[in-house]
């Protein structure tokens, strides 16, 4: 058996026990989850939002967009986008590591703001289709917030909430950790 470290995975293998030449789950490896499966984790919990809200696109980002990228973002609104923020914290405790991984989430519509005067004109149902990032902000954070994106991780907390409009456009940003526990 290895002395490296060992990883309750969140199907709840121990790593250890895996005999050599065995296939290892996807979900078993000697890092912990990746954030990609994190990631996938979370919009899964977020995929609902399609049928109950009318969101269009439920989808990973992975950087900035230029101006082609944002048009066709806009033409998929009300959208959901998630990002893998990073790892900025690694706690150790005798012989267990936490690691905090940060995600973001982007909520964005239509903006319903009149420009400049920061007054709202007409109600969202008026669009069709249309929530508007208030309900969609509350729905994200109704689906994620003090829950565990896997098993044998911690329930996402919140961090942030920030907001901005470009293009007509509203976005939210819902900035939200969750920890995760590798025996050394």
């Amino acid at each position: 058996m290895s002395t490296a470290a060992v990883l309750l995975s969140p199907c709840g293998v121990d790593c250890r026990l895996l005999a050599d030449g065995c296939a290892v789950p996807q979900d078993c490896t000697t890092s912990g989850c990746s954030p990609g499966q994190v990631e996938d984790a979370i919009l899964e919990r977020l995929r609902p939002l399609q049928q109950c809200l009318g969101v269009k696109t439920v989808t990973a980002f992975q950087g900035a967009l230029d101006a082609e990228g944002w048009d066709r973002l806009r033409r998929g609104f009300p959208a959901i986008l998630v990002v893998y923020a990073g790892s900025p914290a690694f706690v150790t405790s005798g012989k267990r590591l936490e690691e905090r991984m940060e995600f973001e989430v982007y909520v964005m519509d239509k903006s319903y703001r009149a420009k400049g005067t920061g007054q709202q004109f007409g109600r969202p149902e008026a669009e069709g289709g249309h929530p508007g990032t208030y309900a969609l902000l509350s729905a994200v954070r109704a689906r994620l917030l003090g829950v565990a994106p896997l098993a044998q991780m911690g329930p996402c907390l919140p961090l942030s909430v920030n907001g901005f409009t470009q293009d007509n456009a509203s976005v939210y940003r819902l900035r939200l950790s969750t920890t995760q526990h590798i025996i050394l």
